[in-house]
């Protein structure tokens, strides 16, 4: 742990003879990595689909609930591309207690960043764009922060800035700035408060506990996987002021009061996920389902190829996490356990704590690369120790090795980087749910005068309708059996319909089907079908 002014602050002076200290290749890589992320982030914001999650998050940020869409909109009556697009729209008629209402509802996210979403809307308007510079904010917020963190750390300050270079530039971070969900803002909760716990231990001063309890609170109502790192939070300091001084210190004393502050200023929204149990289950419902032990484990070690590579490598997949493996044995062994303590538990209290009920219980909540921010975030770190150490402190071949690899993952991410940039769909924006949306409304576009009927989910075929001519008509409802389609429009199309309402048209109509969408080849999807009534003998 590092101290560098006696009250324990990184100052301005302290900061710029610290960066004058470092290797002239690092200073200048570490100042263009930083300004190439930060363009990647703002690039091409509103490029990519804006798929089902990102349209639940408008949904909810501007005060419309799934209830309301289907009691207004899927009716069987016809309406307007533009007038179904009006649930993504700011309206004079929904204010915050509408927001709150449709937060409350289900209650599996917490309210903090769409609260924060719909205070920018209301500033700046809604669109793609305007949401997702939301969120590309927020990671570029995160960058002082994980700085802050290392220099808690480390004392060598190259680490630091090494951090922030790689994190500027590498895929996952850059792929979920672009994406208007909590997950940016979780990464700045994590990386202050763990900075601001490391701060409150050294200096031991109340306003550094607030500070601290601050974080944790915001953190909590971010997300709920806030709960892991302020698990490890909790463990780290137990074993470091417990544990290790065999009695109650102040510090430990100090950690209790503010981490049980944190959690009672929690028991409303933990009292309204029991309310809200069975609603709380349906939404999750897609993390249910037993996988295979070896599919679970290829996708864990895929996971952190596609964080840092973006890249599937096969069966070389097991080299990135035997080469974090190294990365956590060398960190152990070269810094004392007050660093490397909150690291480890950072990585492994937030994968365990998804992957162990998975393995129990069945389910996919650790196959959920977005989970498991904390946990890549940790590994991060520890790969820029190792790169840093090999590369300006070991010997001459350490010092080749350490500097290849600080250049390989480099030149990977902005690879990855310039090459996601440009798409059109990737896979945060997941590719079976979403790929299909360019190519089946360059169908329906094409046509003079159809007509698409659906009963399809509320996010879906509102991030699909975003696609749509805006006056193409949409006849929306449920249950076929009470549909009577509408005449005068052709040719009309069936938008992923389900099997029992197929079967419900064909004893009137003849169905073609005209796209099988096969970006899952375990899984493929019949997407759009035409209908023709069937003529009469």
């Amino acid at each position: 742990m590092r101290s560098s002014s006696p009250d324990g602050a990184i100052g301005i002076r302290t900061i710029g003879k610290e960066w004058r200290s470092l290797p002239a290749w690092l200073r200048y890589g570490v100042v263009a990595l930083l300004v190439i992320g930060i363009f990647f982030r703002f690039y091409h914001l509103d490029r990519k689909v804006y798929w089902i999650d990102e349209t639940s998050t408008s949904l909810r940020a501007l005060g419309n609930t799934r209830v309301e869409v289907l009691q207004q909109a899927f009716t069987g009556e016809v309406l307007s591309v533009e007038e179904f697009r009006q649930y993504q729209r700011l309206r004079p008629e929904k204010g915050w207690g509408d927001t709150l209402n449709a937060l409350t509802g289900t209650a599996e996210h917490t309210p903090l960043y769409f609260l924060l979403a719909r205070l920018w809307v209301g500033f700046v308007g809604h669109s793609v764009g305007t949401m997702r510079f939301l969120t590309a904010v927020f990671s570029v917020l995160a960058i002082p922060c994980l700085y802050w963190l290392c220099r808690e750390l480390f004392a060598n300050p190259a680490v630091a800035w090494t951090a922030i270079g790689l994190y500027a530039i590498t895929p996952i971070h850059v792929l979920f700035a672009q994406e208007a969900r909590p997950y940016s803002l979780l990464t700045v909760w994590v990386l202050l408060s763990s900075a601001l716990l490391l701060r409150a231990l050294r200096l031991e001063r109340p306003i550094h506990w607030i500070a601290y309890g601050v974080t944790v609170v915001a953190g909590l109502y971010t997300q709920l996987l806030f709960t892991f790192v302020l698990l490890a939070q909790g463990l780290y300091v137990l074993i470091v002021e417990g544990i290790g001084k065999r009695r109650i210190t102040g510090n430990l004393t100090a950690f209790l009061i503010t981490a049980s502050g944190a959690v009672i200023s929690f028991i409303p929204w933990i009292a309204l996920l029991f309310i809200r149990q069975e609603q709380v289950s349906e939404s999750t419902s897609a993390l249910i389902g037993n996988q295979p032990l070896s599919a679970i484990i290829d996708r864990w070690v895929f996971h952190l190829n596609q964080a840092f590579l973006d890249r599937d490598l096969a069966s070389a997949n097991l080299l990135i996490v035997l080469l974090a493996a190294f990365a956590l044995y060398f960190l152990i062994r070269h810094t004392p356990p007050r660093t490397w303590l909150l690291i480890g538990l950072l990585v492994s209290v937030t994968f365990l704590c998804l992957a162990i009920p998975d393995l129990i219980n069945g389910g996919r909540r650790s196959l959920r690369i977005r989970y498991l921010f904390p946990f890549i975030l940790g590994i991060q770190i520890t790969f820029a120790f190792l790169f840093t150490t090999l590369a300006t402190k070991g010997r001459k071949w350490q010092q080749k090795v350490g500097q290849l690899l600080l250049a390989g993952f480099v030149i990977a991410g902005i690879i990855a980087c310039s090459v996601s940039s440009q798409a059109v769909v990737w896979w945060n924006k997941s590719n079976p749910r979403s790929a299909y949306y360019p190519i089946v409304s360059e169908m329906i576009n094409q046509q003079p005068n159809p007509l698409v009927i659906s009963d399809g989910s509320v996010s879906d075929t509102l991030a699909f309708s975003a696609w749509l001519r805006p006056d193409i008509r949409l006849q929306l409802i449920e249950d076929f059996r009470n549909l009577n389609i509408a005449e005068g429009f052709a040719p009309i199309y069936l938008l992923n319909p389900e099997p029992n309402n197929r079967k419900i048209l064909r004893s009137d109509y003849r169905l073609k089907l005209v796209y099988e969408d096969r970006t899952d080849p375990d899984d493929l999807e019949e997407r759009l079908w035409t209908v023709e009534k069937r003529r009469s003998n």
